[in-house]
């Protein structure tokens, strides 16, 4: 099996756990195994695609995540070209931008968050956007800690502990989320998809 070398750049440490979403993703339409290496270091793209862990001639594909946020997802698709352009990466490259942040790709599965935060039996009402809404949110983040509290069904001291813990329950969220489902209603994500598909065809030939 041909291994794929990919580097995924990230904003931050949180979004580096989209590695397993991608993973599956190259599983699905690839026949190669890829091996992850990420880049979080610098204040613009650019400086994280040239931060990377070793050359960047060395890898196969480039993977850049970057959140939409006020900008809106056209703009962030230009901002990303142009990083790639500027550090003379000569191979194909994927875009990944969210609208408006990762989380709201988080939203649409109730039933995953509640075995994130192991109540799979909760009952508690989640106030969750549909998938026509998700990327309208203007703080999908806030969204979705509340609904992970929610379903927690915890409360006083507990819930209290729930909150400081929340920042690695949606890591493991975001670890966990499958490929496709709910997620081909987003925009975003079917164009994610669809570049990472055509970029995994032009390293195939």
């Amino acid at each position: 099996m041909a291994v794929i070398r990919c580097l995924l750049v990230c904003e931050g440490g949180f979004d580096t756990a989209l590695i397993s979403h991608i993973g599956r993703l190259i599983a699905r339409y690839s026949r190669s195994e890829p091996e992850f290496e990420t880049s979080t270091s610098g204040r613009r793209p650019v400086d994280k695609i040239r931060n990377s862990p070793r050359r960047i001639g060395q890898y196969d594909l480039l993977f850049v995540h970057r959140d939409a946020d006020n900008a809106g997802a056209d703009a962030r698709y230009r901002e990303i070209e142009a990083a790639v352009q500027d550090s003379e990466y000569e191979g194909p490259w994927v875009g990944i931008v969210p609208v408006r942040m990762t989380e709201a790709w988080l939203l649409l599965d109730a039933r995953a968050i509640r075995q994130v935060v192991r109540n799979p039996l909760g009952r508690a009402q989640l106030t969750l956007p549909s998938p026509n809404e998700a990327e309208r949110r203007a703080n999908p983040r806030a969204i979705l800690e509340t609904a992970l509290l929610d379903a927690s069904e915890k409360r006083g001291r507990r819930r209290t502990d729930m909150q400081r813990a929340l920042p690695d329950i949606c890591r493991r969220l975001l670890q966990n989320l499958p490929v496709g489902g709910p997620l081909e209603q987003l925009a975003s994500w079917v164009r994610f998809r669809d570049d990472a598909i055509a970029a995994l065809r032009d390293l195939n030939g």
